[in-house]
């Protein structure tokens, strides 16, 4: 697989190249390649070479924001966003 292996450094390039043709197959996150045109999601790895990136939240204890900043922990978490989420590809507990 070596000599077939393409590397790139722009998440864009990737993109590009898949859907130029000049690469066979990609990997990168889900929810990066269901927002990429001209490109298509065929399936996610196998559960037993899948990773998943973890996001968590939180505020500051000193920040000056308190409220700003629960609000928008509030909003990221709220039922509606989640839901947006899992359309645009992020897999959540």
């Amino acid at each position: 697989m070596k000599p077939k292996t393409v590397t790139f450094t722009q998440r864009s390039e990737r993109f590009e190249a898949i859907a130029r043709g000049d690469v066979e197959i990609g990997f990168n996150q889900i929810s990066e390649i269901v927002a990429a045109p001209g490109v298509e999601l065929v399936c996610p790895l196998p559960a037993s070479i899948q990773h998943y990136t973890l996001f968590s939240a939180g505020v500051v204890a000193s920040s000056n924001h308190q409220d700003a900043g629960q609000a928008l922990v509030a909003f990221v978490s709220s039922p509606a966003t989640r839901a947006i989420m899992r359309t645009n590809g992020f897999e959540l507990p």
